[in-house]
């Protein structure tokens, strides 16, 4: 895991990671642990587009629907929340920037194995791939950007979210800030 030195501006915590980590139930659950409010960045693009997420990639491209979800990133302006971003976030390198200055990143590594077991079907998902893509080389493409821009890294294959949520509160509070 990575740690860097405690900083009080950084009041968020933000969850990275692949379709199918988990990010929007481990964040929802470690919200309410640490009586943080709790965003899914995913959400909040569908309530703005006024449409799914897989429709604004049909209509959009995975381009046009990247450029949405940076313009999304770079709006946000929480305090003391759990965000939890889309799995294609990891591509934007200025709104990963701007996340960064108010948030601890934690990325939640899960096995491919396990992550294609709970996405199943991700052609009707709102996921964000290139071309004719395969869900083994999205998440090639991705864990290394994962790594590169996460604070902190906690491998979730066989933890309940529980588990999860304990183990980065403990982790976030240790290196970064005090809930």
């Amino acid at each position: 895991m990575n740690t860097t030195k405690k900083n009080n501006k950084k009041s968020n915590i933000v969850l990275i990671g692949m379709a199918g980590a988990g990010k929007s139930t481990v964040g929802k659950e470690l919200a309410h642990m640490s009586n943080l409010g709790f965003v899914d960045v995913d959400t909040l693009i569908e309530e703005d587009r006024k449409t799914p997420l897989q429709n604004l990639l049909n209509d959009l491209g995975a381009q046009g629907f990247r450029n949405v979800e940076e313009k999304m990133l770079l709006s946000l302006a929480y305090h003391n929340h759990v965000i939890a971003t889309g799995g294609s976030a990891i591509y934007s390198e200025a709104g990963i920037k701007h996340l960064k200055e108010s948030s601890v990143l934690v990325y939640l590594d899960v096995a491919l194995p396990l992550l294609k077991q709970r996405v199943g079907d991700f052609s009707s998902r709102g996921f964000v791939k290139t071309g004719n893509q395969s869900f083994d080389q999205v998440f090639a493409e991705r864990q290394p950007l994962y790594v590169q821009y996460a604070d902190l890294v906690f491998d979730c294959t066989d933890c309940s979210v529980t588990d999860i949520c304990k183990a980065i509160r403990k982790k976030v509070t240790a290196t970064f800030y005090h809930f």
